[in-house]
């Protein structure tokens, strides 16, 4: 088993040439840059979010988890010649997926169901929490280094071709599927992001995490029923870093205690507003 990837938050080895290893750290990122402070049992939340919706997904489209490999991952984290990060060994059933490898189409998929976040910088004359109906799909590229960039559908469509429309269909359908399912919870999907791959055989498989606090905006509804938008996931970081003056240039400063332990909160409230556990 190789490191072939370490992303902000995940790291991927390659099991054999069907299969990889996903484990989700609990590094935390923002504005593109990884702060030296992880949020402790972060990736455990990630994978139990992830877990839980993609078995429910597979109407809308195939997915690249088969529901198994935790009896897989318990080997692997107990054989001391597999380049693991220590720090992960012990929990790893809890953190990692073996998952189908996939060839991952070059875009994000995002879905806006109210505009929120990077959506009001562009258009400052709408008022935040702005319900779209229908959801907006705005895709963006996916860059390997610095921001991914909004584009419009027709530049998708022009390098994608009838994929373009697959994918946008697909992400609608998911997004209005999980937009219920939160409702259901007293939590309201504000935005969400996709990533789409192709299986060796040419399937489409919805790949790495969905609807999660690293990949979804949610806001409690009953917060924004008295107007209050605070959003809960990783926010309340970049309000942080906003508020003491950083130009969200590397290194990212260190975050307070509270700063953490509110975060933290803030993911494991999802969670468990959803799952109905507890970690």
């Amino acid at each position: 088993m190789k490191l072939l990837h370490q992303g902000k938050v995940r790291d991927v080895y390659e099991l054999d040439a069907q299969r990889l290893l996903i484990v989700a750290t609990d590094r935390l990122s923002a504005y593109d840059v990884i702060f030296p402070d992880p949020i402790p049992g972060k990736g455990v939340i990630l994978t139990a979010l992830t877990r839980w919706w993609l078995p429910q997904l597979t109407d809308i489209v195939a997915t690249h988890w088969d529901g198994g490999g935790d009896a897989e991952c318990r080997v692997l984290a107990a054989d001391p010649d597999t380049p693991l990060d220590p720090v992960y060994r012990a929990d790893l059933p809890q953190r990692a997926m073996i998952v189908e490898r996939c060839q991952v189409v070059p875009f994000e998929c995002v879905v806006r169901g109210y505009a929120y976040g990077s959506y009001l910088k562009s258009h400052p004359d709408v008022a935040p929490m702005t319900p779209f109906d229908p959801p907006l799909f705005t895709p963006s590229t996916k860059a390997t280094e610095g921001h991914d960039e909004t584009i419009p559908f027709e530049q998708m469509q022009a390098a994608l071709g009838p994929l373009a429309d697959e994918l946008r269909d697909k992400a609608l359908a998911l997004f209005q599927f999980a937009a219920a399912r939160c409702a259901a919870a007293g939590i309201v999907l504000v935005d969400t992001k996709f990533e789409f791959g192709h299986a060796a055989d040419g399937t489409l498989r919805l790949v790495d995490e969905c609807f999660t606090p690293d990949s979804s905006r949610f806001i409690l509804q009953a917060d924004v029923e008295r107007g209050v938008y605070d959003s809960f996931d990783k926010q309340i970081v970049r309000d942080y870093v906003d508020r003491v003056g950083w130009d969200h240039t590397p290194p990212a400063p260190q975050l307070p205690p509270d700063i953490i332990a509110k975060t933290r909160e803030r993911y494991a409230t999802i969670q468990q507003r959803l799952t109905g556990d507890s970690i």
